[in-house]
């Protein structure tokens, strides 16, 4: 095909049905994509076929199946098919242990009949896993998930109040953690009600504790005859009505809620991720947590889907991650905008020899043209890889296509998924079709409206990958997740004629610290306790190795006004330290003082009031004590 006078094939041609029977005569939906550099040409089709044409991407969402057997009993897997040599493994980067996915496996089945036989795990009982990265994390997560159990990561920086918290809210019946954690784990899940002996050990060994290992023991000794059956989805159910994962995120507002992930949210995201991801990616750099939802997708399953190595950072340092990259010869870090800023400015990099590096990829948090031109510099045979998502999507929402890794196209924006669900340039393109297997993003006014080309609203999402809403908090579902299975995304962006997204503000209030969503209404929450605040406000303020960092507006009592404002600042900063055992909550930030929090009508703070004012201050003016 020719495209102004230019010969260019055709790079991706998709069928999608409408039609929940099979192939023969069905009626499709085409959407067929011509895209020389920056030009895009899309046509819509109508055909009837009998089979897929060639070169053609077909996603499949299967309902019916859990993730354990979609990723271990399936004979067309990459995993099943390749051979015992080639099998991926999990390696822990620091002693260089480790096992292969087949060995993962067969862990994970030993551990799930020690759990259910002789500690009483049911289907749908919570499993809590607070602790840092550990090879012992996925025979964990997917033991569970064999049998039907749902699993929820929580920080391993929580204190007890925070740990507690968490337990509460997933209802969680069953403790994972470390050595190092025990203290924490034993009391929150006292406070619960959760036993001492659901208490378990990833790895390591303390008095009174089973781990991991004496667990899969445990279940070995059943033989195989005597291995618990694999979970089913219940009759009359849907994959997408099971839940697989609670995964703590804000949403647009508000403290953390547990999200309910579904075994086919999960798979559908790998689905959906697998058709970007590059062939030569055969080993994965584990340095975020497997707790959030970038780690449950992007280390804990896409890498059995791809049959990859994940090389685990058991403790994150850029020393450690610059030493597994090298050892490991990795050819794409998976990180946050704040490495990335230490991978230019840290003068420790140049130590190492990252030249074999292909791409960086990142998301979680804004990365801006001034690192993205550093990186360009610093690391010319690279690209740059950018997703955009969050918990309520099961991670990426978008995602850079291949052919614009290169730097110079680094800061144009991030493609939609689903290119078929994106219609012709001359149309809205939010009217779309519904296509079970797709992705559909819209951006929307503060009406619902939705809005054309180059217009700044809300963006919307909606897809099998998206979430099932919150567990047990129907007011946050419905303010998140909306009508027609759109999920809120809470951040203000554009469209443009090429279908490149961009994200340009965020209007919901959690702050990203090193890429980890805080939430502001939960340090409100605890500096109105202090017996000097009469009112506050959180936000997030630019910080140049952590992405964002928490600051404080407080209004003092009357009665605290006089005192030194210095002494008033430390002693509020030290009580959030003395308070919060996370130190991404800690108020990096500063505390600011002012006559009154800035409020709408209805008692809403004006967080977009406080940041004007805290931008103008940053640049030389001084901040009104009142706003």
């Amino acid at each position: 095909m020719e495209i102004a006078g230019r010969p260019y094939p055709a790079c991706m041609i998709q069928l999608v049905s409408n039609s929940k029977d099979h192939w023969p005569l069905l009626q499709f939906e085409a959407a067929i994509w011509f895209r020389p550099p920056r030009l895009l040409v899309h046509r819509k089709i109508l055909a009837q076929c009998r089979d897929p044409a060639p070169n053609t991407t077909v996603i499949t969402v299967p309902t019916t199946t859990s993730i354990w057997p979609w990723i271990f009993q399936n004979p067309t897997s990459k995993l099943s098919l390749s051979p015992p040599s080639r099998v991926g493994s999990f390696v822990d980067a620091s002693n260089g242990n480790g096992f292969t996915h087949h060995t993962l496996r067969d862990n994970s089945t030993y551990l799930s009949t020690a759990l259910c036989k002789a500690h009483n795990l049911q289907p749908n009982d919570a499993v809590s896993l607070f602790s840092t990265n550990t090879i012992y994390y996925p025979v964990a997560v997917f033991a569970a998930l064999r049998v039907g159990a749902v699993v929820s990561g929580v920080s391993p920086a929580y204190g007890v109040d925070e740990m507690t918290y968490a337990l509460r809210v997933a209802g969680a019946k069953f403790l994972f953690t470390l050595p190092g954690s025990v203290a924490v784990a034993v009391a929150a899940a006292g406070r619960v009600g959760i036993p001492r002996e659901r208490i378990f050990l990833l790895e390591g060994s303390v008095t009174g504790f089973k781990n991991v290992q004496e667990l899969v023991e445990v279940g070995r000794g059943y033989t195989d005859v005597g291995q618990v059956g694999v979970f089913e989805i219940p009759r009359g159910k849907t994959n997408g009505e099971v839940v697989g994962f609670l995964g703590f995120s804000s949403g647009t507002t508000g403290l953390p809620k547990a999200v309910m992930i579904s075994h086919q949210n999960v798979i559908a995201q790998c689905l959906q991720v697998v058709q970007l991801t590059t062939p030569d990616l055969d080993s994965v750099l584990a340095a975020l947590p497997f707790f959030h939802i970038t780690g449950i997708i992007h280390l804990l399953h896409l890498p059995l889907v791809l049959n990859a190595s994940v090389v685990v950072i058991p403790t994150f340092t850029i020393r450690a991650m610059l030493e597994a990259t090298v050892k490991f010869k990795l050819i794409e870090l998976l990180v946050v905008p704040p490495i990335l800023i230490r991978l230019v400015r840290d003068p420790i990099v140049d130590m190492y020899d990252l030249s074999h590096v292909r791409r960086f990829s990142t998301g979680s948090a804004p990365l801006s043209l001034e690192i993205i031109k550093e990186l360009a510099g610093k690391f010319p045979q690279a690209g740059l890889k950018h997703g955009y998502g969050m918990t309520e999507s099961t991670s990426c929402i978008t995602m850079t296509f291949q052919d614009s890794y290169p730097w110079k196209w680094a800061h144009s924006g991030l493609f939609p998924y689903e290119r078929v669900n994106t219609v012709t340039l001359r149309d809205s393109l939010a009217n779309v079709c519904g296509v079970d297997s797709g992705k559909i993003i819209k951006i929307v006014d503060e009406n619902g409206n939705e809005l054309g080309i180059d217009q700044p609203g809300e963006i919307l999402a909606k897809g099998p990958q998206c979430a099932m809403g919150y567990l047990d908090n129907t007011k946050a579902t419905a303010e998140t997740f909306g009508e027609g299975g759109w999920v809120h995304t809470g951040d203000i962006g554009t469209i443009d004629a090429y279908g490149m997204v961009r994200i340009s503000d965020r209007i919901k209030e959690m702050i990203k610290v090193n890429g980890v969503a805080v939430a502001p209404a939960e340090l409100e929450d605890l500096l109105l306790g202090h017996p000097a605040v009469e009112d506050c406000a959180v936000l997030g303020v630019p910080h140049d190795t952590m992405g964002e960092v928490p600051r404080a507006y407080v209004t003092l009592k009357q009665a605290y006004r006089r005192r030194d404002e210095k002494a008033m600042e430390e002693e509020i900063a030290g009580f959030v330290k003395r308070s919060k055992g996370a130190k991404l909550k800690w108020l990096r930030g500063g505390v600011r003082f002012l006559d009154a929090i800035p409020k709408s009508p209805s008692g809403k703070i004006l967080r977009k009031v406080l940041r004007d004012g805290g931008s103008k201050e940053q640049e030389g003016g001084k901040v009104k004590a009142k706003l």
